[in-house]
């Protein structure tokens, strides 16, 4: 399980549920937020697709994503990189090509993938693990390569960091970050989505066969959510979270990593920590519960290493235009209903974290059985992976005819289908 698994579902959640008798009134005043105001809906008669709200979901936060740090897809080229459609040395060239990875040194550049910039420094996920036989290209190597270049180059001409672009312009990112919610869904939970697997077809194909993969109904609600992220004052403030800087800078990190393969946020600007949900409505107080559970942990889990320095966490309802944020002691306190029990309960959390993080990690990744190694500093002592990474579901069942580098995945639409992306569905 991951972090968001066991909140759901596990021990970690069991634990939140008994020590957090104070989530109910914070989850009240989430959804007294979001009832303020008319959420962005798809244009009526709009015949939407099974996986459409969580592809909005997907596509919104890596568009998001991109708005907060011109980073890799990092995700998305794990994805590729399981089944065999991308190989291991181009997703690497592919993420040494962002602005994010720029200072990494040319040693570095070899294993960019596993490389993520924090405000400490660099975060290693693992010792470099060069190709012991280079494998021929794959089939996606050259035009996931083209495909991430044009949309830097795009980005700088239309919508550089920071900044909001045109309805055509974001139209047109929506498309790519579409489809790189799709390859992360691949990472996710070992499935290949029916238009991508249609793609599969096609030998050689081109980057406006790629884009248009991602369905119209997906891009017109991630423009109309760019737009209310503009509209509501919401990009305002994040600029201003970060101290406002220049334009085509970064207001902070996408995907900080807390536990290697178990636990990534969404976004980290100046000191806060931001979880971004494009739900309908924010009323169902189990469900907000476990969003306030999980940036509290992210929270919690960085005070090890304090690498991400987070003092603030919280919520952004993308649909809504609205955000949310605590002071992370003040979310700690309100939660528990107790602001003398904090510490204890951080400790407590932080072992049982341990346990579950260490004891959970898939037997492929063989990293050490440790706290530090888990959740705290760089992962420079793990041991060299078979693979570029894939989450700890375990995945391994037989694949259609394609092989990972590090495990086998499904790969049929039909088996072992997609779960909602947190957050990402009508309710």
């Amino acid at each position: 399980m991951s972090l968001t698994s066991q909140l759901a579902r596990g021990d970690l959640g069991r634990w939140f549920a008994q020590t957090m008798p104070g989530t109910t009134a914070v989850a009240a005043e989430v959804a007294d937020a979001a009832a303020r105001v008319r959420p962005v809906r798809p244009q009526a008669g709009t015949v939407l697709g099974d996986r459409h709200w969580a592809d909005v979901g997907g596509a919104f936060g890596a568009r998001l994503g991109a708005l907060v740090q011109a980073a890799p897809p990092y995700y998305g080229l794990y994805g590729l990189v399981s089944p065999g459609l991308l190989t291991l040395r181009a997703a690497h060239e592919i993420a040494a090509g962002y602005p994010s990875h720029a200072a990494l040194t040319p040693a570095e550049q070899l294993r960019a993938l596993d490389m993520r910039p924090d405000p400490a420094g660099w975060r290693d996920l693992g010792r470099p693990c060069p190709d012991p036989d280079p494998d021929p290209p794959a089939w996606g190597d050259a035009v996931f390569a083209e495909l991430a270049a044009r949309t830097r180059g795009y980005h700088d001409q239309h919508a550089p960091t920071g900044a909001v672009g045109t309805p055509g312009a974001e139209a047109g990112l929506a498309r790519v970050y579409g489809l790189w919610s799709v390859c992360e869904d691949i990472y996710r939970s070992g499935v290949i989505s029916p238009d991508l697997e249609e793609l599969l077809d096609l030998d050689r194909p081109t980057v406006e066969q790629l884009r248009a993969a991602t369905p119209v109904a997906v891009v017109d609600e991630i423009v109309g959510l760019a737009r209310r992220l503009a509209e509501s004052g919401s990009l305002a403030a994040l600029r201003g979270w970060a101290g406002n800087p220049e334009p085509g800078q970064p207001l902070g990190c996408a995907g900080p990593v807390f536990a290697t393969h178990w636990a990534d946020g969404d976004l980290l600007v100046g000191d806060t920590l931001l979880d971004v949900k494009t739900v309908m409505r924010a009323d169902q107080p189990d469900r907000t519960g476990r969003w306030l559970w999980q940036i509290l942990a992210y929270a919690w889990l960085d005070t090890a290493g304090d690498r991400y320095r987070i003092r603030a966490a919280g919520l952004y309802l993308a649909r809504h235009g609205v955000l949310l944020r605590w002071d992370v002691d003040e979310l700690a306190a309100r939660l528990l209903g107790d602001r003398r029990a904090v510490a204890a309960a951080r400790h407590e959390f932080l072992d049982l974290a341990t346990h579950a993080a260490t004891s959970e990690v898939p037997a492929w990744t063989r990293e050490p059985p440790s706290a530090a190694s888990a959740m705290s500093g760089p992962s420079s002592n793990s041991q060299c992976r078979g693979g570029a990474g894939t989450p700890a579901a375990d995945q391994t069942a037989p694949s259609a005819g394609r092989r990972g580098r590090g495990i086998c995945i499904p790969m049929r639409s039909g088996e072992n289908p997609v779960p909602p992306k947190d957050g990402g569905g009508p309710g």
